[in-house]
């Protein structure tokens, strides 16, 4: 079995499969590091998982964009991104029991009622201020004319 040789592996040879290439080892760069960071690999400094599902988040969005601009990429190279999203995607449930759409609700959620806790409340000397505020507020609100120029 040693003395047993393996056929010689093909490397890229043209320019479009060079790219092809370069493409896939990003995508499953991307997979990979998104993995370790849903705590499915342990750091090497600590030896304990790493859980940051923020950046996952972003990595799920990125390969979105991804695959909506998927039409130039191969049939091959649609595959993988569409595989890889899935398996991320499922991957995120499992660590965060929430789809990462789900997540980015609560964030935003979370975010308006702490900007709501953050204002100032109104005294009875800054009414007369609001009032005036109101108004320009209306008036801002009335329809306002759109110019529009045009080259011909």
């Amino acid at each position: 079995m040693d003395n047993m040789e393996l056929p010689p592996q093909r490397g890229p040879e043209t320019a479009d499969e060079i790219a092809a290439a370069i493409f896939m080892e990003c995508l499953m760069n991307m997979v990979q590091s998104a993995a370790y960071l849903l705590g499915k690999v342990k750091a090497p400094d600590t030896g304990e998982p790493v859980m940051d599902l923020a950046r996952v988040q972003l990595v799920i969005q990125q390969l979105e964009l991804v695959e909506k601009n998927a039409e130039k990429l191969s049939l091959e190279e649609q595959q993988l991104v569409k595989r890889s999203l899935q398996d991320l995607r499922m991957a995120y449930v499992t660590a965060a029991g929430k789809t990462p759409e789900e997540a980015i609700g609560d964030e935003a959620a979370t975010e308006a009622s702490a900007e709501a806790e953050t204002q100032p409340t109104e005294s009875a000397d800054t009414g007369k201020e609001a009032d005036k505020a109101t108004d320009e507020e209306e008036e801002d609100e009335a329809p306002r004319k759109r110019f529009v120029k045009k080259y011909s």
